[in-house]
């Protein structure tokens, strides 16, 4: 049960369980947004447009919501945030109930909700080691994770139902009323949880001079958008890709989704249970090197179920590299700077997916999903010679230092 130590502590459990509904719903959300875009106008690039529309505003204001998050009780941030992404899914579903969608009001309305997320992604990724002691830290970061991908899994299936049989307002619907469960699982929470500020914090941009100082924080950030950039894109090309390499219809690509998801949740269980100090370097190499050998795997098969098998090991490396590199910049940053420094983090993973969607989704509707697949793994390949590079260095680095023999050490 170590995986899931950090359950012991009350208010993370709480959150951690309504963080579930939420994030469930929010995948539904974006899985029938994608295919709505899609649908509506039969280019690749829209879906890419939407996700963009949806992540670009965090990397624009990601340092403001980071700073926001050390200067203001953290749950009554996430409090506001969650009843404007309920206000802002019920204005979705009505419009598309009520017929008068288009791609540009689509558009619209996701950055309307892209600009909620600024505040609340930094302010909830500042707000884990308040809800649990430092031991449990690197677990609960890991948690975050699979609950993020139990979600990924879920969501994307219950969406692929919803989508056949009621049509994407019934996403956008159950969304808006998931965040309900986050709403009243902080209500539950121990009173001051969360709550507590850093005096004097100003200064919107000392996150990016903390980073720079910090070896290990600047090394760990630009490795992760590089991935960021190659990977993620992926997600908003496989509508593309189900229909035009595997012939499938909208409940093949649900199922693409859902077999994304289940490896990323099999990636985070891993990183909960294995993750250690002394790990943490090969788990980010193992991880990017399954993402990159699955993304040139998925631009050579045209099998459907060998793209799901293909897409469970995609789904599985990006989380374990993913949710390790997070884990080194929560326990890199300090208590005081840590709001400052996850705004950086969130922009960085913000700002990748959307350049990435913005190059590679028009890419796709000139050269082809199956060949931007393979440059996506071709830019992958980059981070893996780095992280093998730092490995080999970490090691030779280890092996040279001088062996230290204490008073009750034997001497053979």
């Amino acid at each position: 049960m170590k995986t899931f130590r950090s359950l012991r502590h009350r208010d993370y459990r709480l959150y951690f369980f309504g963080q579930m509904v939420s994030l469930t719903g929010s995948w539904m959300q974006t899985t029938a947004l994608m295919w709505l875009a899609w649908d509506m106008t039969h280019e690749a690039k829209w879906p890419a447009f939407i996700m963009v529309s949806i992540v670009g505003p965090t990397l624009l204001f990601g340092a403001w919501g980071g700073a926001l998050a050390d200067r203001l009780p953290k749950r009554r941030v996430i409090l506001c945030t969650q009843f404007c992404f309920f206000t802002s899914a019920l204005i979705l579903t009505s419009c598309v109930l009520s017929g008068i969608v288009t791609r540009w009001l689509l558009l619209g309305l996701m950055l309307l909700h892209g600009s909620i997320q600024a505040i609340d992604l930094p302010t909830r990724l500042a707000w884990v080691p308040d809800l649990v002691p430092r031991e449990d830290l690197v677990n609960a970061v890991a948690l975050n994770s699979l609950l993020f991908n139990v979600a990924r899994t879920i969501g994307p299936a219950l969406a692929g139902i919803a989508l056949a049989y009621a049509g994407p307002a019934t996403c956008f619907l159950i969304n808006a009323f998931s965040y309900l469960a986050v709403i009243v699982a902080l209500s539950l929470m121990s009173r001051g949880a969360g709550d507590t500020v850093v005096d004097g914090v100003r200064d919107t941009t000392g996150g990016f001079r903390i980073v720079r100082r910090d070896a290990v924080l600047r090394t760990t950030m630009v490795l992760a958008g590089l991935v960021a950039i190659a990977g993620w894109p992926t997600l908003s090309l496989l509508p593309a890709y189900a229909e035009r390499v595997l012939g499938q219809d909208q409940k093949g690509f649900s199922l693409l989704m859902s077999c994304l998801g289940g490896g990323a949740l099999l990636g985070a269980a891993t990183t909960a249970t294995f993750g250690r100090e002394s790990r943490q370097n090969l788990l980010m190499l193992v991880g990017v090197g399954c993402v990159c050998t699955m993304l040139a795997g998925l631009s050579q098969v045209g099998h459907f179920y060998w793209a799901c098998a293909e897409a469970v090991v995609f789904g599985f490396g990006m989380i374990l590299f993913f949710s390790t590199g997070q884990a080194i910049v929560q326990m890199q940053a300090r208590p005081t700077q840590r709001g400052k420094v996850m705004g950086i983090w969130a922009m960085i993973m913000s700002g990748g997916t959307p350049l990435g969607n913005v190059v590679f989704g028009p890419l796709a509707d000139v050269v082809g999903v199956d060949r931007v697949l393979l440059v996506q793994a071709g830019l992958m390949s980059i981070v893996v010679v780095a992280l093998a590079t730092m490995r080999v260095r970490l090691r030779r680095r280890t092996r040279s230092l001088p062996l230290e023999v204490g008073p009750t050490t034997p001497i053979t």
